[in-house]
């Protein structure tokens, strides 16, 4: 298990999920092997069986792990698995200061005011109906899109806050949140080959040469709770950097 100083910003139910990822890396855990039970876990990490739960089940839903009722929970094939599956990486990003962000040259598409569907409402924690705040920016090479960004943020976070189009176009949106909002970014969470959610658009990536698309997930958090989700959908280029981590 991870020491707790390392583990201090960091969800328990990602804790969870990172020490059987580790334990799998490690070769402690092999595919067909049963992980301890979620009693087991509970007790191991002080948290509630209901928080567990939400850690196996999202493994299950990548693939990771097998859940077979009246027997246990069980390592998966991985990479025999002929689906793509979601990747998580939850610790040692460290989120820049203002000062020290990169500017990316985003071009702001659209903002304003949704109402989530099922799909974002199940990757953001929120209640069926809950209405966010959309923003959609691209980012080109020249004449040639290379990416649209979807930022979602909810307006619990947000409520009466008046967006700032300029700014929008300049910081990532754990700046934004950080000099806008009270509420403050404790880390990120990031998911790639994800799934895009109802309200997205990507028909300006298709020609009459179709790309493929690489599409990937950044979760902004305080504690458990999501402050705000990026969804960042790419074209495939070979040897394109996808994101560099400060450690």
């Amino acid at each position: 298990m991870l020491s707790e100083s390392h583990n201090s910003y960091m969800p328990k139910y990602v804790q969870i999920q990172n020490y059987i990822l580790q334990r799998i890396e490690e070769g402690t855990f092999s595919v067909g092997d049963k992980i301890p039970s979620e009693a087991e876990l509970s007790r191991q990490f002080a948290v509630s069986r209901i928080t567990v739960n939400t850690a196996i089940k999202d493994l299950a839903s990548k693939g990771v792990v097998e859940r077979i009722q009246g027997k246990g929970t069980f390592i998966r094939d991985i990479e025999g698995s002929k689906e793509r599956q979601s990747m998580a990486f939850a610790s040692g990003i460290k989120l820049p200061s203002l000062e020290e962000s990169v500017k990316k040259p985003h071009k702001l598409v659209e903002h304003g005011v949704i109402q989530a569907g099922p799909r974002l409402c199940r990757k953001m924690g929120l209640e069926e109906g809950a209405y966010v705040y959309k923003i959609v920016r691209s980012v080109s090479r020249g004449d040639q899109l290379d990416e649209l960004d979807y930022s979602y943020i909810p307006l619990s976070v947000c409520s009466n806050h008046t967006f700032d189009c300029e700014a929008l176009e300049y910081f990532f949106l754990h700046d934004y949140i950080c000099k806008h909002f009270g509420s403050k970014p404790t880390h990120m969470r990031i998911l790639i080959h994800t799934q895009m959610t109802e309200d997205m658009d990507v028909t300006p990536f298709y020609s009459e040469k179709q790309e493929e698309l690489f599409i990937w997930d950044t979760f902004v958090h305080m504690g458990e709770q999501i402050l705000g989700l990026t969804t960042t959908v790419s074209v495939s280029q070979e040897n394109k950097l996808f994101i560099t981590l400060e450690l």
